[in-house]
């Protein structure tokens, strides 16, 4: 066997697996649809009559204050981002230390 026939058969296992997963995908809809229609089940019952949650963490465009200061120029920096040129090399970053 070789290796163009072998990855043919996959090609060939895979569409067949596509196709056998949305029989059955159709099959299990079906079902639920007449559950739920023979238990009058609501969205409500399912707990899908609530909003989305919003997802939580800090929101965009807040300001982070500087941690560091360039003595010469008076330049900031919070120590996020790129660092700027005058704090590049440094070997003691307390010496710009807020």
């Amino acid at each position: 066997m070789y290796y163009e026939e072998i990855q043919a058969k996959i090609a060939d296992l895979q569409a067949q697996a596509a196709r056998v997963k949305q029989e059955e995908k159709a099959q299990a809809i079906d079902a639920a649809r007449a559950m739920i229609a023979s238990y009058g089940i609501t969205a409500k019952d399912l707990g899908l009559d609530k909003a989305p949650k919003s997802k939580a963490g800090p929101k965009p465009g807040g300001k982070i204050p500087a941690k560091y200061k360039d003595p010469v120029s008076g330049a900031l920096w919070s120590g996020r981002g790129k660092t700027p040129k005058w704090f590049n090399g440094s070997l003691n970053p307390s010496v710009y230390a807020i």
